[in-house]
């Protein structure tokens, strides 16, 4: 763990006055220890004296583990273990009654129901439904309700997390690419969905990266119009002059980046073209403001303004933006008219505009990722976003 976040766990530690503070989400893991499990079986115990102990399930492969850390199995998958959990639990309370941490209250994220995936990443990790309730009874001193402090870790990325997040969007790059080069009249979205995913897959073992998968949803023509309520691949054909537009979550070594791109086949028309241009001037202007202190609300209504002076604004009927990194959309503030959250250095957020309509017949987004800087931005998806690609 690097310094910047053992820095803000100290703080946690002494204004709640805590003995451990347990993670498990596969999200946690990467933000605390830069960590993607496989099975989401693993448990971090980080106490107070600084000396975290991860415990894994037996399966779990040892090259993944984290380094400088210390690491104890549990017998979850071993044959003839009736109650691998029940073992876990005492292994947790032997740690806090070695360190004589009993009688201090641990704490963890109650609050929070879902989370990212892990490494085996086609079911939730397969925790018991008790497990908090089990946790909850690992102390003498009970359960902290520390949730606002430790959600907030999510919101602070550090210069170890920066070089993650930039290594999952050089990968997004590659979907982006292949979107632009194959989004043609008579492919299947499917087919270029497929083509994406498949581009990014492949690129496990490569530059330290042992976990890559995206989530390209392609909408084309009539599709789009629903774009701003919800993304789905379907098996239409894309035809002459429609939108086609992408939007795609892709997860390297466990850091998220969220990305939009809007193309057309053909010819594009005049209406076509505004709602483009309208979108792009919204983004820009949106982006241009992104430094700390600004309130969210102010970055939204910046984008919205534009959206409603060009007559669409009835069209854009979502929030500007979220945060992501450590999940395709981290817990915290939204990017929304309502929200007066103010930007901190060290945030990652999207920065979305969209038009949709029926009778537009289509609909355009652009999604970016920005790092909020101590003077400004980072743009972390730096790539390609006109609509020819180009």
């Amino acid at each position: 763990m690097c310094k910047e976040r053992r820095e803000m766990i100290d703080k946690i530690f002494t204004s709640h006055n805590l003995s451990a503070i347990i993670f498990w989400r596969p999200d946690e893991l990467v933000l605390m220890l830069g960590y993607l499990p496989l099975w989401g079986l693993s448990v971090l115990v980080y106490t107070a004296d600084h000396e975290p102990v991860l415990f894994v399930p037996e399966l779990e492969p040892e090259d993944l583990l984290p380094k400088g850390i210390v690491v104890k199995t549990f017998p979850w998958g071993v044959q003839n273990c009736i109650d691998p959990w029940n073992i876990l639990y005492k292994e947790i309370k032997m740690v806090l009654q070695q360190k004589h941490l009993l009688n201090k209250p641990v704490s963890f994220i109650k609050s929070i129901g879902r989370t990212s995936p892990c490494r085996m990443s086609g079911e939730q990790p397969p925790l018991p439904a008790d497990f908090k309730s089990q946790l909850c009874e690992l102390c003498e001193g009970g359960v902290k309700d520390a949730d606002f402090d430790l959600i907030s870790l999510y919101q602070y990325k550090t210069s170890l997390d920066v070089e993650g997040l930039k290594l999952a969007h050089s990968v997004a790059a590659i979907g982006v690419v292949v979107f632009y080069q194959q989004a043609k009249t008579g492919i299947t979205e499917s087919k270029l969905a497929a083509s994406i995913e498949f581009a990014i897959h492949e690129k496990i073992g490569q530059n330290n990266i042992s976990f890559a998968r995206a989530w390209p949803m392609i909408q084309s023509g009539s599709n789009t119009v629903n774009a701003g309520k919800y993304n789905r691949t379907t098996g239409k054909i894309i035809a002459d002059g429609e939108f086609v537009l992408l939007e795609m979550g892709v997860c390297v070594n466990g850091y998220w980046a969220d990305i939009t791109r809007t193309t057309i086949t053909g010819e594009i028309t005049e209406l076509q073209k505004s709602m483009f241009e309208t979108v792009t001037t919204a983004q820009q202007m949106a982006i241009e403001m992104l430094q700390p202190g600004i309130a969210v609300c102010e970055v939204d209504r910046t984008a919205r303004k534009v959206i409603e002076e060009a007559g669409f604004g009835k069209y854009f009927n979502h929030a500007l933006g979220h945060q992501v990194g450590f999940r395709y959309h981290d817990p915290g503030c939204c990017v929304a008219p309502d929200c007066t959250d103010v930007l901190q250095e060290g945030m990652v957020l999207t920065v979305e505009p969209g038009i949709y309509g029926i009778e537009l017949d289509g609909g355009v987004r652009i999604e970016d990722n920005l790092l909020i800087t101590a003077n400004g931005y980072q743009l972390l998806s730096n790539y390609p976003r006109s609509l020819r690609g180009n």
